[in-house]
């Protein structure tokens, strides 16, 4: 593989720095050339690397004569990736790219709407390079968080991948300036039995050092044994200056300048702190995490990828300095503490950020960039489903074939039909377009594999039949373009209109390549129709999911001032069909079994928000002993909260898929015959109808199932599900 970098050659920051990290090990792996628009800082320390290089030298910004010349060395060499790097080098690359056939990527080193700082630069060259962002196929984000900001401003998710800045931890000093000399150096005495914090950073007002000052001035009001060193320089020196006096603690908050030798830096604090408003991944973390320096840092860009909370270290929100010195104040107070992240940071760092995995997961990257831009299809496939409805229920179905199809093949193309594609797309990561644009949506379908049809029980008429002729259609429409089509762990039915058997059947039939159901009701319901298809019999997906962290749990519910005692979970919705008095009745039933059992009533809306009022009613009907998660959580933090549960009472059919799921005991409330089928499916029997529920008879289903030992059916369920992604792969050759 022959790889072509062009950046401006006069780069002195973190390109610069991320750059020169990644030629070191990648210059090992495929063939790799340079080439530079300036003869300038990041150029003239080129020649020192050992890597083939280059200049095109421009005689201004917008000197494209170089274009031609950057083409036709790529064309004539055999180049299979050309990748860029800063404003000048995407603005001509967006030349370049005309006239060459070889993927183009540029790497996303920053928030591009704030590189420039002069107003008529701001205006104009933020402008230029976001129309050439714009034009670049695919792009590399230094950080989870630079990924999510492209997709919110509209960039494909499909195009962006994840990197992370790595560095060579053999190059780290191991003679390193004495603490007590690097102390005399600066001026003042180092004291062993003192803790000293520090923070490099340029002085600009994006660093946050102010925060950083602030917060020292809380810290020292309480604690003596500690002293605040700053390295650094710029243009808000005069101000950072005043502030420190203004604290009154100046001669503990010690200015040091610009430091080169920042290893010495590093080696003299104790904790490092990182106080930026935004930022990407920068290489302080990881210089200060290889001589096992714990952190306390703003949760900004790609800082949170790095630091984990109570383990490496400590985040803060951005700007927060009260809480950025409470949370110094925990590690200042407990040495041992302050030892153990030392160690988990210092391991985290040289275990996942090395150069060596740095590059890597370039060559992985470019292989996915090459398969992708020489194939003739977009996606491998589009989902159609019930989706961007903020439904837990069938959001799990898409995260959970999502995750599995990844797992089985991290370079699948994914597109989903959605209500609302940005928000989609934004939280999945992955293309989007609207579901009823049918325009767009064939477009779409002439550039994919295959139809991914489900899961969920999308052809019945019992909510309506528009819905199930807007999912025929689009089964109809795939075909047409000439996709595959699976019907990915549907439930069917019920269908009553003999009309729309007909054509349900007549387009199953003609349309569909691969059928796989998630319950037996659904098989029979299909069998009993003239379907001339073989249908496996298999689980729903949202089966292989798993929940959030317990402490994301426990941090969920003291957010929502939830009290950390036992709980159980009740997830309920309107129906037109629900009794009359059906609040009172199930308020009842739960409030007595609440009591009996010591036991917290906490409702878990689904639909958000459409489930909270309801959730509420009951809520104050029972009073004290309940509680509302009232909020959009997400799919893992839903399934963690009823991971924990002690019995789960469920009408929305994926809340008890999920307690099923984490071996929780469980009730159904029917509404539907897709209740019926999953519980006949796992083996449960502990179940009310929605219709006539009184008080006696959801109490006698809670105690029944209380009594009952764990449903140990998910083992075999997730074993099936994961047919489901076998299967779909298969179908399209993959």
């Amino acid at each position: 593989m022959k790889v072509l970098h062009l950046i401006s050659g006069g780069d002195s920051g973190g390109a610069k720095t991320h750059l020169f990290s990644l030629l070191d090990k990648l210059k090992h792996k495929v063939t790799v050339r340079v080439a530079c628009l300036l003869d300038g800082v990041f150029y003239q320390e080129l020649q020192e690397q050992g890597v083939d290089n280059v200049l095109f030298l421009q005689k201004n910004r917008f000197d494209l004569s170089v274009v031609n010349d950057i083409a036709k060395m790529i064309n004539q060499e055999g180049f299979d990736v050309f990748h860029v790097h800063g404003a000048r080098a995407n603005f001509v690359a967006e030349f370049v790219m005309k006239k060459i056939k070889i993927p183009t990527v540029t790497t996303i080193h920053s928030d591009y709407l704030l590189d420039f700082d002069e107003p008529v630069k701001k205006i104009f060259f933020t402008s230029l390079n976001k129309r050439a962002l714009k034009k670049i196929p695919y792009h590399m984000a230094v950080s989870d968080n630079f990924k999510d900001m492209l997709i919110e401003r509209g960039f494909r998710p499909n195009g962006i991948y994840t990197i992370y800045n790595g560095m060579d931890f053999s190059q780290v000093p191991t003679e390193i300036m004495p603490k007590e000399e690097y102390a005399k150096k600066h001026g003042f005495v180092y004291d062993a039995n003192k803790i000293y914090v520090g923070i490099a950073a340029r002085f600009d007002v994006v660093k946050g050092v102010d925060v950083f000052i602030k917060a020292a001035g809380e810290v020292l009001k309480t604690h003596k044994n500690v002293e605040f060193l700053i390295a650094g320089d710029g243009v808000e020196k005069d101000k950072l200056v005043s502030l420190a006096q203004k604290t009154g603690f100046s001669d503990s908050i010690r200015f040091l300048g610009f430091e080169r030798d920042i290893y010495a830096f590093w080696n003299i604090i104790d904790i490092n702190c990182l106080t930026s408003l935004c930022e990407s991944f920068p290489y302080s973390m990881l210089e200060g995490a290889a001589l096992g320096k714990p952190m306390v840092a703003s949760r900004v860009g790609g800082i949170p990828s790095f630091i984990i909370d109570d383990e490496t270290g400590y985040l803060f929100n951005s700007g927060d300095y009260h809480e950025m010195a409470e949370k110094l104040a925990v590690l200042l107070d407990n040495p041992k503490l302050l030892s153990e992240m030392g160690q988990n940071i210092q391991e985290r760092a040289t275990t996942l950020f090395s150069n060596e995995k740095f590059a890597s997961d370039h060559v992985a990257i470019y292989e996915s960039i090459i398969k992708d831009y020489h194939d003739d299809k977009q996606y491998d496939f589009a989902v159609s489903g019930y989706y961007g409805f903020r439904n837990n229920g069938d959001d799990a179905l898409l995260l959970a074939l999502t995750e599995e199809l990844k797992k089985e093949n991290k370079d699948v193309r994914i597109v989903v039909l959605s209500n609302r594609p940005k928000e989609t797309a934004k939280i999945y990561r992955i293309d989007a377009v609207h579901r009823l644009k049918m325009g767009k949506v064939k477009q779409v379908f002439k550039k994919t594999r295959g139809l991914i049809f489900g899961g969920g029980s999308l052809l019945q008429d019992e909510t309506s039949s528009k819905s199930l002729w807007y999912y025929l259609s689009v089964i109809k429409l795939a075909k047409a373009c000439g996709m595959k089509v699976m019907q990915f762990a549907n439930g069917f039915g019920p269908i009553n209109k003999a009309s729309n058997q007909k054509v349900t059947v007549k387009t199953i039939n003609e349309c569909v390549d691969v059928i796989t159901t998630r319950d037996k009701a659904s098989l029979e319901r299909m069998q009993a129709l003239d379907i001339q298809k073989d249908i496996t019999l298999t689980a729903d997906p949202a089966m292989l999911l798993t929940g959030c962290s317990e402490k994301e749990r426990l941090r969920l519910l003291s957010a929502a001032n939830i009290p950390e005692a036992d709980y159980m979970t009740v997830a309920v919705r309107e129906w037109k069909k629900n009794a009359p008095d059906f609040n009172i009745e199930v308020a009842k039933a739960l409030k007595a079994f609440s009591e009996k059992h010591d036991l917290i009533v906490l409702l878990v809306p689904m639909q958000y928000p459409h489930d909270v009022p309801m959730a509420q009613d009951i809520q104050k009907q029972i009073g004290s002993r309940a509680y509302v998660l009232d909020g959009n959580i997400g799919i893992k933090e839903t399934i963690g909260v009823i991971s924990r549960s002690k019995l789960n009472v469920a009408m929305r059919l994926h809340s008890m898929i999920y307690s099923v799921s984490q071996g929780v005991k469980t009730v159904g409330l029917r509404y539907d015959p897709k209740i019926d089928g999953f519980m006949e499916y796992v083996g449960l029997h502990d179940i009310c109808n929605v219709e006539n529920l009184t008080c006696e008879a959801l109490s006698g289903a809670m105690e029944n199932a209380y009594r009952q030992p764990v449903n140990m059916a998910y083992q075999e369920l997730r074993d099936r599900a994961k047919q489901n992604t076998e299967k779909a792969l298969k179908m399209i050759g993959r």
